[in-house]
């Protein structure tokens, strides 16, 4: 009996210390490329990864939103995806520099998220900021963030009951015999 529980605790103490896996999936492509110069202000936004993006009922939690280098103002842009693939219809309207941030769950599970900067040069004749004309519905970083929170919540609660069950076991067998 003091084998079992000896090889048990050893196990245990193996998953408890186990480096974790860092393979996250992988950004493989990205349009408009960082440093591109666009000439035209309506583009697709195309994100190519190297497994498909995890989407459950429906639900990517993917998110794309742009804005002009030096504002705080992003806008949110409608997303789409289709297995290994995010898109997204941007339009804008005045030249000068662009942050494009995204943000999706890998396939694993894991947000893994970037940035790129490209440049739109077109000529304008309006002297307002610059701004997207069509966008998508703008989502609160923190509904997404708190979703993800409740999937590591979820998450830690079955590691701990793998931990714990175990010993929980051994306690009971050894006060059963007694």
């Amino acid at each position: 009996m003091r084998l079992k529980s000896s090889v048990v605790l050893a196990l245990l103490g193996a998953l408890l210390f186990a480096p974790s896996a860092s393979a996250h999936d992988l950004l493989l492509e990205i349009t408009p490329a960082a440093g591109a110069v666009l000439t035209d202000g309506r583009f697709d936004a195309k994100l190519t990864f190297n497994n498909p993006l995890l989407v459950v009922a429906g639900e990517s939690n993917a998110q794309l939103a742009t804005k002009p280098v030096g504002s705080n103002d992003w806008t949110e842009q409608k997303v789409s995806v289709s297995d290994r693939f995010l898109t997204a219809k941007v339009v804008l309207t005045q030249a000068g520099e662009y942050d494009l941030r995204w943000k999706v769950v890998s396939s694993d599970g894991h947000p893994i998220s970037g940035t790129s900067t490209f440049t739109l040069d077109i000529e304008s004749s309006s002297e307002s900021s610059p701004t997207a004309i069509e966008s998508g519905p703008s989502q609160a970083p923190s509904e997404s963030d708190q979703s993800m929170v409740g999937f590591y919540i979820g998450l830690a609660m079955v590691v701990l009951g793998v931990i714990f069950a175990p010993i929980g076991l051994l306690i009971r067998r050894r006060a059963m015999r007694s």
